[in-house]
């Protein structure tokens, strides 16, 4: 998937899949999402957001569309508070969208914490990677959007923003997005010391291995050797 072209509210996506229930049609809940989505004024653009949440956070889990199927982001939501919630979500979007991993990736290349961002940098950087088209320019500003929505980040002039203080994720979370990064990898095998680290870059995380050892045996088996950090998964 290439454009991330309509940015997401977490609430929204928390709230949508703590709704949905396996085994019913996705259409039996555009109604309901209308209402969650209430800021979006005009049908278009509900209806878009709506294509973009449902793809990324229902669709990518399963083969078919004509019904919801039950996915590690759907239990959650529903065992989970919000605020737990929302860097597993984020995560999500790194995983789903190769642009979006470049972009967390060149973000934190180009800023450092003390610096503002520039939106106007972003795109120079993304056009250079991807091409000068439309689409990488909508995926860099509707993805600045949802940093913002996501409480990462706070706009302050029309194309720069202040970056947030980091939170501080637990190892229960670090767990929960190590188990979604195997299934959306279709693995059961993760290496901890090879990792793509772009899923945890917006937050501060305990050592890895550290929460590796926490979960040994309930979560995975952990096998440490010289070059890596092996978790086989249950």
């Amino acid at each position: 998937m290439i454009g991330y072209d309509r940015p997401l509210k977490p609430e929204w996506i928390y709230k949508t899949l703590q709704m949905v229930e396996a085994g019913k049609k996705p259409e039996e809940y555009y109604d309901a999402y209308n209402q969650i989505a209430v800021e979006l004024t005009g049908k278009d653009g509900r209806r878009k957001t709506r294509t973009v949440l449902f793809r990324t956070f229902i669709y990518s889990f399963q083969e078919k569309t004509s019904v919801i199927e039950n996915n590690i982001l759907i239990s959650l939501c529903k065992q989970k508070d919000y605020e737990y919630m929302k860097p597993i979500l984020l995560a999500m979007f790194i995983l789903d969208y190769e642009i979006l991993k470049y972009f967390t990736q060149m973000y934190f290349k180009i800023f450092d914490p003390s610096q503002s961002v520039s939106s106007t940098a972003l795109t120079k950087k993304m056009t250079e990677a991807y091409g000068d088209t439309e689409i990488v320019k909508r995926s860099t500003r509707a993805f600045l959007k949802t940093l913002s929505d996501f409480g990462i980040i706070e706009p302050t002039g029309t194309n720069t923003f202040h970056q947030i203080n980091k939170s501080k994720l637990s190892a229960e979370q670090v767990s929960d997005i190590l188990k979604l990064y195997a299934t959306v990898k279709h693995t059961k095998q993760v290496d901890i010391q090879n990792i793509d680290k772009s899923i945890f870059a917006f937050y501060n995380i305990p050592d890895l291995s550290t929460v590796a050892h926490q979960f040994h045996t309930t979560e995975w088996e952990y096998i440490k050797g010289i070059e890596r950090g092996l978790l086989m998964l249950h």
